[in-house]
């Protein structure tokens, strides 16, 4: 009714304190059944809603989220962004997004501000709650700046980080990854008749890549097939980096009738390069990704791909940092199994073909 209508106003005309009117908003402390329908009619006869300003206010929280990323470009992080923003508008918080441009390269050669200097932002902006995805994190050998930068962060705000644990930092970490969708990907090109697969994609020195690269290894050893370090080809996660990949195999002149991608971008750009050298999927080589984005079903082939779950995780995760706001924590480690999505780039027919 009333634009002008203040919380001072809601508590008069209820006949109670302001900090009884904050408890009936925010849902917390203790409100007689009779106060509270009081305050809730005041309420709905003044059409009263408190801006995130003044409702921070009230509470003492800016009811907003710091979530920190390394490349939102990046369809891993721009998916697991997008569940994660919806499900903190949800709850009533707003986010900050930083893309911090992070790479290992960037690292070396200080192209942009560092992670910590974000990590000093989201204390200024006063933020609820930090999550970070991805970044030096992500590093098989991570920085003691960087440990630092956490440790002075989680002081003042409570941090949820995916990835591998960090002692002594006083963040929440939640680890996710463990190879399971690779197994699962060269046990069924294996069931296909392929018995040389290659993997493409990924870099060197990150964990994603060095726990899939394991997992690689460790199921090709599980159905006595011999690991053959020429057919790795590492290179980063990007479209241009399987074309590279693909390159990088061909020009080794060693057989494979089969590739396994670190993730879709990767596969797209393995693709073309097959067929700018006149090689068909999957008539000449079967392709699969071990990391589903949403591009999969709509290439030629259709791509077959390891569904990661990577929006479920989102969701997931960001109720960790919620519950850390409340004092609420303990490290988790999710288990969210991976899942073979059989489109065309396999040839689900290629078992009868002689591929020895």
């Amino acid at each position: 009714m009333n634009e002008r209508v203040n919380i001072q106003k809601i508590a008069q005309e209820s006949g109670v304190s302001i900090t009884t009117v904050s408890r009936v908003l925010n849902g917390t402390g203790p409100v007689s059944p009779k106060t509270r329908k009081r305050v809730e009619m005041a309420i709905e006869k003044y059409n009263y809603s408190p801006n995130a300003l003044a409702r921070g206010l009230i509470s003492r929280q800016s009811m907003m989220l710091g979530i920190i990323v390394p490349d939102i470009s990046n369809p891993y992080f721009s998916a697991m962004f997008n569940q994660v923003e919806r499900a903190a508008l949800n709850a009533g918080y707003s986010v900050i997004l930083c893309n911090t441009f992070f790479s290992s390269q960037s690292l070396q050669e200080k192209q942009h501000k560092t992670e910590e200097e974000y990590f000093q932002m989201m204390i200024a902006k006063q933020v609820d709650g930090v999550l970070i995805i991805g970044g030096q994190v992500d590093l098989c050998t991570v920085s003691e700046e960087y440990k630092e930068g956490l440790r002075r962060l989680s002081q003042i705000i409570p941090v949820v980080v995916m990835g591998k644990p960090l002692p002594d930092t006083g963040c929440l970490f939640i680890e996710r990854e463990t190879g399971s969708g690779v197994v699962t990907a060269l046990n069924y090109l294996y069931t296909l008749g392929h018995r040389h697969i290659a993997f493409a994609g990924g870099e060197p020195g990150v964990v994603i890549t060095e726990t899939r690269l394991n997992a690689y290894k460790t199921a090709l050893e599980a159905l006595n097939l011999p690991y053959d370090e020429s057919l790795v080809a590492l290179t980063n996660y990007y479209t241009p980096d399987g074309y590279t990949a693909a390159e990088m195999l061909l020009g080794r002149k060693k057989r494979f009738t089969a590739v396994i991608a670190i993730n879709d971008s990767v596969a797209i750009g393995f693709h073309r390069a097959l067929t700018d050298q006149g090689l068909s999927v999957p008539e000449d080589v079967a392709l699969i990704s071990c990391d589903q984005f949403f591009m999969a079903n709509y290439l030629t082939p259709r791509l077959t791909s390891i569904d990661q779950h990577s929006e479920m995780f989102g969701r997931m995760v960001i109720q960790v940092l919620l519950s850390a706001i409340k004092g609420i924590g303990e490290p988790v480690k999710m288990n969210i199994t991976p899942e073979l999505i059989v489109r065309e780039s396999c040839g689900t027919r290629l078992g009868y073909r002689n591929l020895d």
